[in-house]
């Protein structure tokens, strides 16, 4: 998404209390959850791999762009490189030798300053790891009034295949005065010896008696050094909530290290349980302890009483119903009465929107809510509320606490006991392409959401392919939002990092994928009807469980010139698409059933095949290239019609009906149903 300091150029004020009566049913109480019971043990650092990353040997290793902008300062372990702004240079920065190669890593430096910047300006000292011929980067926070030695640093930075890192030191914005560096690091993050990610239960750790009873556990070894494959095995513990350890398990890792434990849990009763792996190398020699999770035992009647839950196969559940989500973003003011919500909302479900969020409405308290969810509950509607970096040192920190000096911890745990209790708010929007220092904290936050709304989801966005990973415990649903339109990226884009984010997580949590509904500058265009529902069909193809649109207000819809007619155009054509998806929601929620014994377009045509249970097929498709492109399908059973969903057209199959054929255009996607 676009950062929430871009969205809303004015922030409005703040309102108090309201005296609106809760809008849904009773509280989810009694309910308990489990999940990821700490931080996992995570990556561990290689060496520094910096050319006179401690400025040792002078700046030996180091390239100066416009050297009248550096110097040196001391000498051996009191170094340090000087940059002095203004200078020769606008934009001046300290290249180091060093080049990385493919891989994550972590970057660091410490930093102090004596300068100014204009008020309201991001700008400082900083260090960035600069990807070459890629033109990607990451870099620390620019930091700035700092009079003393502070450490800034960037972890997973991920270098792509392709591509080189080079680090350097660097000013950024409209800087005065003097900043310092020393003690630069670059440093490999080198995967844990062993990673443990719980499978199922894939939803709060929550194994209903009505699913599965067979937990399932992902497992990645990862042979210390002087160690390898063949003289480590992975113990796997289940223990009860007294800490009796009721069963283990020694498996050995194939070559690859990879591998799948099942943990059957249908003969023990109801309750807490914890299940916790370890690596023991030679001589039974435990080398590492990963982090636990917690299992529960609940009954299957546990989910009716929940204003939502996801089920085994990734479905959410909302108003008890499972349901493929289609969401939007939405920008609107405070008030105290449905009344003034009702017209915009109305506006709205002429698409076949079920879930929202909203910005503004993210600082005030709690009960500001109320009258929104009120008038959204007619319409179907369910909510998310924003809590989006609800950290004080950040700018979407509510107003209300900032200034009675209410810690996070607080304002997380009222806001969640407040809407635990309305119906129609099922969950919790906690990150906007949050950077992965914050996931800590965000999963923190996580814990006193399930504590205080256990019967509720949470949802974060995430736009960085090397971060995924990180967040796929800190969630109950992960997405991303890969704006390709104006970029410099193709529309297939959509479809790799849906991919790629369902990969992170082992397909065993939601994905939601946030379509582009906006013009990303004054000179690229807004999408068209055709591209939002090829973007929409290609996260559905490759796994998507929902999509959201953002977004209905600023900078979305209401960016630049207000044309009311053509504002109303867009949104029509955003309706057509989402009702094509919303009718077929029945056989999106439907599991994956084979239906093709072949395709002549193979790689260049990405498809996701449907066998219902009443013998209708569907096969959704999209073209992965940017050329045109004629494909076969061979059915495994044959067909007699075959409609093209949404495009007014059929296809006629080939005689005796075991193949039909069509034709797609650069990165269009076809929906075909089978019959």
């Amino acid at each position: 998404m676009l950062r929430l300091t871009n969205r809303l150029a004015i922030v409005p004020a703040v309102l108090w209390l309201l005296t609106i009566a809760l809008a849904g049913a009773g509280r989810c109480d009694g309910i308990v959850t489990g999940g990821l019971d700490e931080l996992v043990t995570g990556e561990v650092l290689g060496p520094n791999l910096l050319v006179n990353g401690d400025l040792h040997a002078g700046l030996k290793g180091w390239t100066l762009v416009d050297p009248a902008c550096f110097s040196l300062d001391g000498s051996g372990s009191n170094a340090s490189l000087r940059m002095q702004l203004p200078c020769g240079q606008q934009y001046p920065y300290a290249e180091n030798a060093a080049q990385c190669p493919t891989g994550m890593y972590t970057i660091s430096a410490d930093i102090k300053t004596q300068n100014t910047i204009p008020p309201r300006v991001r700008a400082g000292a900083r260090v960035r790891l600069l990807q070459v011929a890629q033109h990607k980067w990451a870099f620390t926070k620019a930091v700035s009034g700092t009079t003393d030695w502070a450490t800034s640093e960037k972890a997973h930075v991920q270098v792509v295949d392709g591509s080189v890192g080079v680090f350097r030191a660097e000013a950024l914005g409209e800087v005065t005065g003097t900043s310092w560096f020393k003690n630069f690091f670059v440093r490999r993050e080198n995967p844990p010896a062993l990673d443990t990610f719980l499978l199922y239960p894939n939803y709060r750790g929550l194994m209903f008696s009505d699913q599965s009873q067979v937990a399932r556990v992902a497992i990645d070894v990862n042979p210390p050094e002087n160690t390898t494959m063949a003289q480590l095995h992975v113990g796997l513990d289940l223990t009860d909530a007294a800490g009796k350890v009721l069963s283990t398990q020694k498996l050995s890792p194939p070559a690859d290290g990879s591998m799948v434990a099942t943990v059957d849990m249908t003969s023990l009763p109801p309750g807490k349980y914890r299940v916790q792996g370890y690596l023991e190398g030679p001589g039974n020699k435990r080398i590492l302890t990963q982090s636990s999770y917690t299992i529960a035992k609940v009954g299957g009647a546990t989910h009716d009483t929940m204003k939502a839950w996801i089920d085994e196969n990734n479905i959410i559940h909302m108003g008890g119903k499972p349901r493929f989500v289609i969401g939007i973003y939405d920008t609107t003011g405070f008030a105290n009465r449905a009344s003034y919500f009702a017209p915009r909302l109305e506006a709205i479900a002429k698409a076949p929107i079920n879930m929202m969020i909203n910005y503004f409405l993210s600082n005030g308290k709690a009960e500001v809510i109320y009258p929104y969810t009120e008038a959204m509950a007619p319409l179907g509607i369910y909510y998310l509320a924003s809590v989006n970096a609800f950290f004080p040192e950040m700018k979407p920190y509510p107003r209300w606490a900032r200034i009675s000096g209410v810690g996070p911890d607080e304002v997380i745990t009222q806001y969640a006991k407040a809407l635990a209790g309305d119906s129609h708010v099922v969950g919790y929007y906690t990150c906007d392409e949050c950077a992965s220092e914050v996931q800590p904290r965000t999963f923190h936050q996580y814990s006193l959401i399930k504590q205080n709304d256990p019967g509720s989801i949470t949802f974060a966005v995430e736009n960085l392919p090397g971060e995924y990973k990180y967040w796929r415990d800190t969630v109950d649903v992960l997405g991303v939002d890969p704006y390709v339109i104006g970029s410099t990226k193709d529309m297939s884009n959509v479809g790799d990092v849906t991919r790629k984010i369902i990969s992170a997580v082992h397909d065993a949590r939601p994905v939601w994928v946030v379509i582009q509904f906006f013009r990303a500058t004054m000179l690229s265009h807004f999408p068209t009807e055709q591209e939002l529902h090829d973007m929409s069909w290609m996260a559905i193809t490759e796994g998507a469980r929902g999509v959201f649109y953002w977004s209905y207000g600023l900078r979305g819809l209401d960016w630049g010139k207000r044309d009311p007619v053509l504002r109303q155009q867009r949104y029509d054509e955003l309706v057509n698409v989402t009702k094509g998806i919303s009718a077929l929601e029945p056989v999106l929620l439907a599991p994956d059933r084979p239906i093709l014994s072949a395709n002549s377009a193979s790689g260049a045509v990405i498809t996701k095949e449907k066998d219902l249970m009443d013998g209708s097929r569907y096969l959704i498709s999209y073209n992965h290239s940017g050329s045109n492109v004629d494909a076969s399908f061979t059915l495994r059973r044959p067909a007699h019609a075959v409609l093209v969903e949404g495009e007014n057209r059929s296809v006629t199959p080939e005689p005796g009906g075991a193949e039909f054929k069509d034709t797609y255009a650069p990165f269009q996607a076809h929906v075909y149903k089978i019959d």
